[in-house]
């Protein structure tokens, strides 16, 4: 079974805490936060970060996956 620094890069609790944080400089638009995250693991992707890549992609999954 794999941590949560595994699976996002850093806790459940300080993924959520940052797009809280985030959300009002994106106007309250939760879609643009996430559009963002993926845009960084396609990043991480073409630099062969895979790890990193799939870090992003779980978080994208764990904001969408959360009505916040």
């Amino acid at each position: 079974m794999s941590t949560q620094k595994e699976i996002y890069g850093q806790t459940k609790n300080s993924v959520i805490a940052q797009f809280k944080k985030l959300k009002p400089l994106y106007a309250g638009k939760s879609n643009l936060i996430i559009m963002r995250v993926l845009s960084d693991a396609q990043m991480m992707m073409d630099a062969k970060k895979y790890k990193t890549a799939n870090q992003f992609i779980n978080i994208a999954k764990l904001l969408l996956g959360n009505k916040i």
